[in-house]
């Protein structure tokens, strides 16, 4: 950001310049000097030149900082925490349970059974007959003759026209190549016979198929068509009524008697009586003991040791950049009618280089650098 922050200051300055240099009072930033009236242009012949922006590359030398880092070696003085143990002997007092039988009374209830008479009344099932009069669903069967319709089938024999393909085999006569192999004899250069080597022919043989052509065929088939009439029938089917018939029969009844009964039972009876018992107490003796502990102290020390210091220094760079600089160059495109008043009044500018003018009026001069 820098180093582009630097080459657009320096186009700036130098376009600038530029521009400062073609001034004049009528505030025109690039306009050529035979535009006046007071070198002694007339207005009808023109001035002849027209202005052009050209952009050149110059090369700029600017100085440019860099940080570079140094590392060197310093010692440093330090005090650091140095743990150290030691025994330390302390008191402290605990509590040791210690057991001791101790003598306490307490107050048991026994339970004893005794026999005890009772009285109670219970009741005592007894039975005896008893004449009852009940209702009884007698059935009854008898035949009922009822009438019904059903269909009967009836075969009936028709005819009807059927469409059916035959095939029918027609003989046909059909070519294949074959392929044989006969023997031939194998002859030397000399003409002498020293062996067979079989060669193959190919011969066409004639042979017969059986191709089969379809032919439809329309004949009339007879079926037996089944019918359906309706027809009345007579059958019998058993019906079931039933009727009530009022019957009398002896039955045995059970009745509950309450009666009076004697019994002996076993009565708990609670009783209580005071006996002794021994019990285990833990009693907490306190006792002191000594016991020694590791303790941890720190101690400062100094230390001397060596580090690595890293520091950054600028150097300094000189640096050549490339940087464009737009400047007005003049072209020729009439004849320039020179006033005699403005004797000092230089020759056109090239097209290669800038122009300038500095003064006002005739007495300006204008040039090609």
């Amino acid at each position: 950001m820098k180093k582009v922050a630097a080459i657009l200051a320096l186009a700036a300055m130098v376009v600038q310049g530029t521009s400062t240099a073609w001034a004049c009072h009528r505030g025109s930033s690039c306009e050529a000097p035979c535009s006046y009236a007071e070198c002694g242009y007339s207005a009808d012949s023109g001035c002849g030149y027209t202005m052009q922006y050209k952009t050149e590359y110059r090369p700029v030398t600017r100085t440019v900082y860099h940080t570079v880092p140094v590392t060197t070696e310093q010692q440093i003085t330090e005090t650091v925490m140095v743990p150290t143990t030691r025994e330390v002997t302390y008191e402290r007092t605990v509590n040791v349970p210690t057991m001791q039988q101790q003598v306490l009374q307490r107050t048991v209830c026994h339970m004893e059974y005794q026999n005890v008479e009772r009285t109670a009344t219970v009741l005592v099932p007894t039975q005896r007959p008893v004449e009852r009069t009940y209702s009884v669903c007698v059935p009854e069967t008898h035949m009922q003759t009822l009438h019904r319709t059903i269909s009967v089938p009836v075969m009936t024999q028709e005819t009807h026209p059927q469409t059916c393909t035959v095939y029918h085999s027609v003989p046909e006569v059909v070519t294949h190549q074959v392929a044989c192999c006969h023997q031939v004899p194998v002859y030397d250069c000399c003409g002498c016979v020293v062996g067979c080597q079989s060669v193959q022919e190919v011969h066409d043989v004639s042979c017969t198929v059986m191709r089969c052509v379809p032919e439809t065929v329309t004949n009339n088939v007879t079926v037996n068509v089944c019918h359906y009439q309706p027809q009345e029938q007579e059958y019998q089917v058993p019906v079931t009524t039933s009727h009530m018939e009022q019957r009398t029969a002896t039955v045995m009844v059970t009745e509950c008697v309450p009666t009076q009964r004697t019994y002996t039972v076993q009565v708990c009876v609670p009783r209580e009586s005071t006996e002794s018992y021994t019990v285990n107490v833990c009693t907490m003796v306190p006792r002191t003991e000594q016991y020694t502990a590791q303790v941890c102290e720190y101690k400062p020390t100094t230390r001397t040791r060596t580090v690595q210091v890293t520091t950054y220094k600028s150097v300094s760079e000189e640096v050549t950049e490339m940087v464009p600089v737009v400047t007005c160059v003049p072209v020729a495109t009439a004849p320039v009618a020179y006033a005699p008043a403005c004797e000092s009044y230089a020759a056109p500018c090239e097209m290669s280089y800038d122009c300038y003018s500095v003064g006002h009026g005739c007495g300006r001069h204008h040039g090609c650098r």
